[in-house]
């Protein structure tokens, strides 16, 4: 599904964005709104072929993102947020899970030895996708992480002191 980039700016403003931003609750707010767990875990994605900084893995009843860990809390916000935005854009939704079982194989072998690979159902990943989906997640990602800054804004005591007619 392509958006617009007023329809995603919209779509952002419907979410359950903390403010103060609050990285854990933000995606505890999406989880709550989709009715499925969503866990972070930072890991070495550097060790995957092409390198990508995270990866979002669909399971039945939950889904996982894997972020590089090490990074800048910066870095991690964008990566979950364009993670997320693969979710709500619906990106990934009709790969069945015979789908590359071997590739989804080795990378729970590599990054998560102890993860089912049968139990997860795509591994979803930037070189994976197709250009559009790509560019519309990294597009959400960035509106999405304005939207969070314009909450916080909306919420200062400066701005609701000097701006109140705005």
């Amino acid at each position: 599904m392509t958006l617009s980039n007023q329809d995603m700016l919209d779509l952002a403003r419907t979410l359950p964005i903390p403010s103060p931003w609050d990285r854990d609750v933000f995606v505890q707010g999406v989880a709550d709104m989709r009715g499925r767990p969503i866990t972070l875990i930072p890991t070495d994605t550097a060790s995957l072929i092409d390198s990508p900084c995270g990866l979002w893995l669909r399971r039945d009843s939950d889904d996982l993102i894997l972020h590089e860990a090490g990074t800048s809390d910066y870095h991690v916000d964008q990566i979950v947020c364009h993670e997320i935005g693969h979710m709500l854009l619906g990106h990934g939704v009709a790969v069945r899970p015979t789908t590359d079982g071997q590739h989804r194989a080795e990378v729970c072998r590599g990054l998560l030895p102890t993860l089912d690979p049968e139990s997860v159902l795509a591994v979803l990943g930037r070189k994976e996708f197709e250009v559009d989906q790509e560019r519309d997640a990294e597009m959400f990602a960035y509106i999405l992480m304005l939207t969070a800054m314009e909450r916080s804004n909306e919420a200062s005591m400066m701005r609701s002191v000097f701006f109140r007619s705005r």
